[in-house]
């Protein structure tokens, strides 16, 4: 059995993603993997090295790279996730997300609000590749489209005080022209933009648009209102970087092999989807069905949440966006359903049980009602291509 020790320097919630991907494919070729928590304290190399003999290395190199060192892997094969040209020597094969992608699905949900301005908020650390390629996409894309782009430089140590963070932003989004479109380099920051622009007592999305990236519920859904974000693909991540590293330990990859992996798609809340045409409960209604239709909520319960009649809160709600909650909370299943079979990494029957259906066949019967189509036809055409795990032991 193969031992591979996989460090750790990013977020928690991007990490689990990307170490569900890793673990996938180790289980499939029956490694063990040794994870390594690299965020803030340098890690004793030599120790790990000589007590382990890992057979290959997997660096998550999107947070801290910079205590990395090819001469402490020595002949260890090693492959980075999403690395950065700051690593000394960092000739190893390495898998990355697809930045101009991202940066293109943030400007298209931003340009869909007809913006007279686009800003971009760079990372704390600006040298960053990954934060340097989202910035020169967005010029690309700006200058395309003949817009004004702003870029908001937050300096390091801002990254230690929120406070700071937020006034830098609220400072520059106080002269911008509007309506403005901002793309946050990750959610954090996003996170941070939205609740300056707050502050200003600036409408969102109708002054100002954010979108960010990572797709991270616990930062997105607890934003006020909540925050659009790109989902990278990170459990792809994982297993790409997985079978490069199988690559590697078998001599058929060399050390310039670079794989890009595509985000998944954006998920759109409140910061980029308009509803302040609409009444106090419809919003509240709209919101509700966004976050609970897979759960089992009802028209009956959003209403009992209001004060008022049922039938009142229907007749609003059917006023203001022309179809009834069931037919939203419907909708809103559905959608999460065609998620599911688009990334084509979950179960029809699972996919079935998570969106609310009893059953497969109930699952079915609404979808063919729906799209003329099952599921899996469905899912024929509009599957995101990956790669096949391998299938027995030690394949590629």
């Amino acid at each position: 059995m193969k031992t591979v020790i996989v460090f750790r320097t990013g977020t928690l919630g991007v990490w689990r993603e990307k170490y569900s991907g890793i673990a996938t494919y180790a289980r499939a070729v029956e490694w063990q993997l040794k994870p390594v928590d690299a965020r803030n304290t340098r890690p004793e190399f030599k120790q790990l090295f000589e007590y382990w003999e890992p057979d290959g290395i997997i660096i998550d190199a999107s947070g801290n790279p910079r205590m990395f060192d090819n001469a402490k892997f020595g002949k260890i094969p090693v492959v980075l996730m999403n690395p950065e040209t700051s690593i000394r020597g960092h000739q190893h094969p390495s898998v990355l997300s697809d930045s101009e992608e991202i940066a293109r699905l943030a400007a298209s949900e931003l340009l869909e609000l007809n913006p007279s301005s686009l800003v971009f908020i760079e990372w704390f650390d600006s040298s960053l590749a990954w934060s340097m390629a989202r910035r020169k996409a967005m010029e690309n894309i700006a200058r395309m489209h003949g817009l004004q782009l702003t870029i908001i430089s937050p300096a390091r140590v801002d990254a230690e005080n929120p406070a700071r963070l937020e006034k830098r932003i609220e400072d520059a989004l106080a002269h911008l022209p509007r309506p403005c479109g901002i793309f946050a380099v990750t959610d954090m920051i996003g996170a941070a933009a939205v609740s300056a622009a707050s502050r200003l007592n600036m409408r969102i999305p109708d002054d100002i648009a954010v979108v960010s990236v990572d797709d991270d519920p616990e930062i997105c859904e607890n934003c006020v209102p909540s925050l659009s974000s790109v989902r990278p693909d990170f459990l792809q991540l994982g297993t790409s970087a997985a079978r490069l590293l199988d690559d590697a330990m078998s001599g058929r990859c060399g050390h310039d092999v670079k794989v890009i992996v595509p985000p998944l798609r954006i998920v759109r809340r409140a910061s980029t989807r308009s509803t302040q045409t609409y009444d106090r409960n419809v919003r509240k209604a709209l919101e509700t069905i966004r976050l609970g239709a897979c759960t089992g909520i009802t028209p009956a319960k959003i209403a009992e949440s209001f004060g008022i009649s049922r039938r009142m809160v229907e007749l609003r709600f059917k006023a203001a966006t022309g179809k009834t909650m069931g037919d939203a909370i419907l909708d809103q299943r559905l959608s999460v359903a065609c998620d599911f079979l688009k990334d084509g990494k979950t179960a029809i029957s699972a996919i079935a049980n998570f969106c609310g259906w009893k059953s497969d066949l109930a699952f079915r019967k609404v979808f063919i009602s729906r799209f003329g189509v099952s599921p899996r036809e469905w899912q024929k055409t509009h599957r995101a291509t990956g790669n096949s795990l391998p299938q027995t032991s030690g394949a590629s």
